[in-house]
């Protein structure tokens, strides 16, 4: 059995059992990175962890055993009352091809833990010249091998979905209550998990006619989630509302202010380009690893 095929069931099993990656491992007396791995089909259980995650499922469901973990994806949802149905964050891609598809759910599986997170994003104003507007942002791994988005400051909250193809991150989201929507691609980070990404954000101003505008943006990774998503779902409102959307003076580096004012390039008018060779995105450093 592959470990990526393995990954998928072990996926569709907690699903079905309502059950979280951490009360997995407490129920099997191993270490939760030990499940992630396996739900993230980066490895397979030993014999003896695979044993005793079958008889932990046979006290669930009636007559499984280990010839199930032999079925493919699909009978395997059946056998547990589940659908594989593509929904969620896939399935707001559906319009995309779906050979791209795939690599969004491949990238999902193999490195939406490097983005997990909360993050905060910085701006350019664009009322206030030399001044910057922050954003909270939830970034969290969904079930279905997609990536969920939110986005909140002050009154709007946006909602949607991201994806990793190839070393960026894309994302989409909505406000429904505003009808609006945003749009970000990011330099990702290729094997590190991600602790600052850079990239350009393209939405609308709120101006009578919803301006077109397109920004320069950097996110720094500003907390963890867990496996309670309704309290993470908290956690979020609450930085959004303890958050100041303008920026302190002087609160906002002089080289990340150096970096969203350099967007323009003259010698090819019209165009904003954050050339990746450039990017401030960057992954875990020994200072973050120690806190």
């Amino acid at each position: 059995m592959r470990p990526d095929s393995f990954g998928e069931k072990l996926r569709i099993l907690l699903k079905a059992l309502v059950l979280s990656r951490t009360g997995l491992a407490s129920s099997l007396n191993v270490d939760k990175s030990l499940v992630g791995r396996w739900a993230a089909g980066t490895v397979i259980p030993s014999e003896h962890n695979l044993a005793n995650l079958t008889r932990f499922v046979a006290t669930r469901v009636d007559g499984f055993n280990m010839l199930d973990w032999d079925r493919s994806s699909a009978e395997f949802a059946t056998a547990l009352g589940v659908s594989t149905a593509v929904a969620g964050p896939i399935g707001a891609f559906g319009w995309l091809p779906s050979s791209i598809q795939e690599e969004a759910r491949r990238g999902a599986r193999q490195r939406g833990w490097a983005y997990e997170g909360l993050w905060q994003s910085t701006r350019a104003s664009s009322d206030l010249p030399g001044r910057f507007l922050c954003d909270i942002v939830q970034i969290r791994s969904g079930p279905e091998d997609g990536i969920r988005f939110r986005s909140g400051i002050e009154g709007v909250r946006y909602e949607g979905v991201a994806a990793i193809l190839q070393h960026q991150l894309f994302y989409f989201g909505a406000d429904a209550e505003h009808g609006t929507v945003i749009f970000g691609i990011f330099s990702g980070v290729a094997r590190q998990r991600a602790q600052v990404i850079e990239g350009l954000s393209l939405g609308t101003l709120r101006d009578a006619g919803g301006s077109p505008m397109a920004s320069a943006c950097v996110m720094a990774r500003i907390g963890e989630l867990s496996d309670d998503p309704e309290e993470d779902d908290r956690r979020f409102e609450a930085a959004v509302s303890t958050l100041t959307p303008l920026a302190p003076e002087g609160s906002v580096s002089q080289e990340v202010q150096d970096r969203l004012a350099r967007t323009q390039t003259p010698a090819i008018p019209g165009y904003l380009r954050l050339l990746f060779a450039h990017s401030l995105s960057r992954g875990a450093v020994l200072e973050d690893d120690a806190s």
